[in-house]
């Protein structure tokens, strides 16, 4: 008996050696170009929701070691440093894992706005607007700016959010309700803008008779403002408006005003109902890129024109696609989803990550169709499981 049970000891203490694992790295401050000291490392199982299954402080020289019991699940490696998190995956078998941090302020200079999109469409009742704003950090040294106001944003009289998204850095786009300011009709994001570009996305309805004035409010210097209506409905500029029509494009009209100060005049009135349409991959109407664009890029959308630079050129296919591939696809959880499910949450988040990745690539010619529709089948498939297990 004494034998057998000193077997069985050796036996549980070889299996757990033999599963254990660890992940080591180093953390870097890019704000100081110095290794980053005493922030918390936190390893995540994505397995059935986000769960921590290890923790560890970086040490003076910024590294840091995990020891876990190792599996077949992906990881992800999350760096609080200064109260913002950083996150770097960590696929199976994974040993080393390095990840770049930054300081953080309330403000912070070389922050600028580059796009300022409106998509407009309405029925009898509703006008449904979605703006999408592009944000890029430029700071140097590189900072992320982090504070109550980090981003903030007015929308017209009478409307109601119906979804809010937010998109760091190479990142899908994650739930992120506005709060709104104490001033009317004000709300902020509070989300992180890290150095390179930060999106933020708005969706809401107001109610409409056939007709409607809307005078946005500029909050910030802008690059770039346009607006896109179906071609069903008409939209004429206010008087002094800065918008001017660059035509059509697969049955969007787009207007479009450059480089405009704070407070500028952008007005417009919008007529008529109509719907984004569906298929975009056909329409050969010249407007703002011309024939040059006659050549469709995998999954519709227009080709890059040829010795013609246009700021709007990396949103179009988001002006004129059917839904927002890169803010929309995949976000089948609102903002009113419960706390309680924020496990499953975490996991759709990673999944719109790999989705926006591959929308990315799609739209830069950097995979091929066959390629894209294979990763795509298989990705929305992990979303569908995911839904089906939130209403089950």
């Amino acid at each position: 008996m004494f034998r057998q049970l000193c077997a069985a000891a050796l036996f549980f203490a070889l299996s757990t050696l033999l599963f254990a694992a660890d992940i080591h790295g180093t953390i870097t401050n890019k704000t100081t170009n110095k290794p980053s000291a005493g922030d918390d490392v936190i390893l995540l199982e994505l397995k059935q929701g986000m769960q921590e299954i290890a923790r560890a402080k970086t040490d003076a020289q910024g590294k840091y070691t995990l020891h876990f019991n190792d599996s077949p699940d992906p990881h992800l490696v999350r760096v609080n440093h200064r109260n913002v998190n950083y996150h770097k995956p960590a696929p199976a078998g994974t040993t080393e894992v390095d990840v770049d941090v930054y300081d953080a302020a309330e403000t912070l200079p070389g922050v600028s706005q580059s796009i300022d999109v409106m998509r407009v469409e309405a029925d009898g009742s509703t006008m449904h607007v979605v703006e999408m704003f592009s944000m890029n950090n430029a700071s140097e040294p590189p900072r992320t700016l982090m504070g109550a106001k980090s981003f903030e944003m007015a929308l017209p009289d009478g409307a109601k959010v119906t979804q809010a998204l937010a998109a760091g850095p190479g990142g899908m786009p994650v739930n992120s309700p506005p709060v709104p300011t104490g001033e009317k009709n004000h709300y902020t994001f509070l989300f992180p803008i890290r150095p390179g570009e930060t999106r933020f996305q708005v969706g809401y309805d107001m109610p409409y008779s056939g007709e409607a004035k809307i005078s946005p409010v500029v909050l910030r210097a802008t690059d770039t403002f346009a607006v896109s209506v179906p071609k069903s409905m008409h939209l004429a500029p206010a008087s002094g408006s800065k918008l001017e029509s660059k035509g059509e494009d697969a049955g969007m009209q787009v207007y479009v005003a450059q480089n405009i100060p704070v407070a500028a005049n952008v007005g417009f009135t919008v007529s008529g109902t109509g719907s984004v349409p569906l298929d975009n991959g056909n329409d050969q109407s010249g407007g703002a890129q011309g024939a040059a664009e006659s050549q469709p890029k995998p999954g519709g959308g227009m080709a890059e024109p040829i010795n013609t630079p246009d700021p709007l050129y990396k949103y179009r296919w988001w002006l004129i696609a059917a839904v927002a591939l890169a803010l929309v696809v995949g976000a089948a959880y609102s903002m009113s989803a419960p706390a309680a499910r924020a496990g499953s949450a975490d996991v759709q988040q990673l999944l719109k990550d790999e989705l926006f990745q591959l929308e990315t690539e799609r739209l830069e010619n950097k995979i091929s169709p066959e390629e894209y529709v294979k990763a795509k089948a298989a990705l929305d498939v992990l979303m569908a499981r995911i839904a089906t297990r939130k209403t089950a």
